[in-house]
Order: C-alpha cells, then structure tokens, then sequence
C-alpha cells in the first residue's frame, strides 16, 4: 500500500511541475486581468514588470525541482514542503492584496485560488503523509 501511495505521489510532483510549466504562460494569455497584477494600466507594457519575471522564475525552478523529485518524493520531500508553505503564503498575501487593491479583485478567481488548489493537492498527496 505504502509503495503505491508513494507512486501517486510521484506522479502528483510530476503533474503538478509540468502543469506549473505549461499552465503558468497559458494563464498569462489567457485571462491576463486573473492572473497579471496592474492589467488596467493604459499601457499594454504595465503588466510585465520585471516582478513578474522574476516570479516565473521561482516558479519554474520549482517546477523543474517537482519533476526532478518525483524520482525518489521521500527524499525529496522539502520541495513538496516548500511548494505547500510559499504557495500558501503567496495566495495568503494576494487575497489580501486584492482587497486592498479593489482593481485587482478578479485575481480571486484566478491566481489566488489556484495557489490554494495547489497547497491542497500537495498536502494530499505529501510524500511523508502518504508513506505512512
């Protein structure tokens, strides 16, 4: 039972690495005012800070390291752990953001429960939980 939950593990690092990596451009393009922070500048430039670049770039380098750790998820636990916390913490923050940022409430039904969707998922599907 422990080896075939630690399985479903490995493919839920797997799923949610490559979804991070596939899932992440494709919100950009397709809704921007969900998932970019400043979409109702008058400049079409505004949103592509260099906050958000820098951003992506956690989030990929995480999402490599999930791919990467699926080969042995005990061992690499703390990514899981680490995707759980920032997330968590990351969605935390822009809800309150969004309110106080009343331009920028659709994110309350983009990125920000996305982030909690993805805590969850993890948390479920936790190496060490699942391991027994």
């Amino acid at each position: 039972m422990a080896e075939r939950s630690l399985a479903q593990s490995a493919t839920m690092m797997r799923v949610v690495g490559w979804l991070t990596l596939l899932v992440l451009p494709v919100g950009f393009l397709v809704f921007p005012s969900g998932f970019l922070w400043g979409t109702h500048h008058v400049s079409p430039y505004e949103p592509w800070s260099p906050y958000l670049f820098m951003l992506v770039a956690m989030y990929v380098a995480w999402a490599i390291l999930m791919i990467r750790g699926a080969r042995d998820p005990i061992a690499h636990r703390a990514i899981v752990d680490y995707g759980i916390l920032a997330n968590l913490l990351h969605g935390l923050v822009m809800f309150v953001q969004a309110f106080a940022y009343p331009h920028e409430l659709q994110h309350l039904w983009g990125d920000v429960p996305a982030l909690f969707v993805i805590c969850a998922v993890l948390w479920h599907w936790h190496p060490t939980r699942v391991s027994g």
